[in-house]
């Protein structure tokens, strides 16, 4: 008698997490972006931000008061954000197949730098170590911490972890500091005398739209070398292109390398104790259909019904990488096969490409982003609050050595294929 009961429970759950789902990312995209001007420095706060932290706060509230109902929160809307990012790595692997020809014509410099990304573990993981972020430095510190790289973590390792408050850690302080951060970073990169316009253009391009934007803005605002379109061009391919390096080389280099060195006698001896224990589980989940038909309802609502063809392509192809993602396991992430897919049905050329072009079109990526990030706010756990909370500052910290490590890594790998090949700009 206790599954009916649990399935009905499961239902219920679903119903409430895709409503609120649904009205904050309305909500906040009806109300738009906000935007902080700090002397010539815009910091833009997108919807998906306000979301995230409205649905955040109303986490924390349930929490407080109803920590047996927040469990079930926490369960349900990990199992919607399981598809709905895919969904989102899916549409985003659309931008990169319609890109393919910016990112051929940059040549191999461009390729190059995109596995620079790895830079952000050269300078951030030990000082996580040594700051005591315990297992969250993996998830704090293998990318910048942007949507792919929070579907990346989902997958491999839940949101509710201590991986998950480290992604997170980097997720809130970027949004934060991020743009002001690259502002800045492009600002010193062009008084280095190593770097040329050509290739700090294309390390601006870091897997976030409003980063990449702050910091090629910056970057052509002081470029005299370097004509504005094209270092928003370079920057903007290589933006693209490190959604896919983000997934591959987290994936298969970064995750697993960071894996090992977390377990040797130096890591060992900088850890923080209370942070490598998980969040009990809750007992009651909705069923795959049901968070199918949630997801799909959340969609729908969010989008609107111009872009129905659209959602209703994007879950089909959702639902087949994770069928395929299941049979490959760990050797190749689903995200990865998401982003894949994507890039072949746009792909200039091929005779579908324009037809699957204009129907995911219809589906806005930055709302669906939103969508996205309303449903993580509800995944946050008290106890990635209490790790959040201890780390602190230092959450701050390393998040700018990730950005820093990410940018300069980039920008040196670019520099050095375009001087071998003759190119000094």
């Amino acid at each position: 008698m206790a599954r009916p009961s649990n399935a009905k429970t499961g239902a219920a759950v679903a119903i409430a997490v895709t409503t609120l789902c649904a009205l904050v990312t309305v909500g906040t995209e009806y109300a738009g972006a906000l935007e902080l001007r700090i002397g010539t420095f815009a910091l833009v706060l997108l919807p998906l931000f306000f979301a995230f932290v409205i649905t955040v706060a109303v986490n924390l509230s349930l929490s407080w008061r109803r920590p047996d109902a927040a469990a079930l929160i926490w369960s349900c809307a990990g199992q919607l954000l399981q598809l709905l990012t895919v969904v989102f790595v899916v549409r985003a692997g659309v931008v990169l197949g319609t890109a393919l020809p910016t990112i051929v014509e940059a040549g191999p410099a461009i390729l190059v730098q995109s596995f620079g990304k790895v830079g952000t573990a050269l300078l951030a993981f030990p000082a996580a170590l040594l700051l005591g972020f315990g297992r969250a430095s993996i998830g704090a510190t293998f990318s910048i911490g942007r949507e792919p790289s929070i579907a990346l973590v989902t997958e491999r390792y839940g949101i509710s972890g201590p991986e998950g408050s480290g992604v997170l850690a980097t997720y809130i302080s970027g949004t934060l500091f991020g743009s002001l951060f690259f502002s800045a970073l492009a600002g010193v990169g062009s008084a280095i005398p190593l770097f040329g316009s050509t290739a700090l253009a294309m390390a601006c391009g870091v897997g976030s739209g409003g980063m990449t934007i702050s910091c090629a803005g910056s970057l052509a605002h002081g470029s005299h070398d370097l004509p504005q379109d094209e270092i928003l061009a370079l920057a903007t391919a290589s933006d693209v292109l490190t959604y896919v390096t983000t997934m591959l080389l987290g994936a298969f280099v970064v995750l697993p390398v960071l894996e090992r060195l977390y377990r040797s006698p130096a890591a060992v001896r900088n850890r923080l104790e209370s942070g490598d224990t998980l969040e009990a589980k809750a007992t009651v989940v909705p069923s795959r259909l049901v968070a199918g038909l949630a997801v799909t309802v959340l969609l729908l609502v969010t989008l609107g019904w111009r872009a129905a063809p659209g959602v209703f392509v994007l879950l089909a192809l959702a639902f087949g990488v994770r069928i395929l993602g299941n049979r490959t396991g760990r050797f190749v992430p689903t995200v990865l096969w998401a982003a894949l897919v994507g890039a072949v049905l746009t792909a200039p050329g091929l005779p579908w490409s324009a037809t699957m072009l204009r129907i995911l079109s219809a589906v806005d990526l930055l709302t669906l982003a939103t969508a996205v990030l309303s449903c993580v706010g509800l995944c946050v756990t008290t106890r990635q609050l209490k790790i959040l909370r201890t780390l602190s500052w230092r959450a701050v910290v390393v998040t700018l050595l990730v950005f820093a490590g990410s940018f300069f890594t980039s920008a040196l790998l670019a520099q050095a294929v375009l001087s071998l090949g003759g190119f000094a700009g």
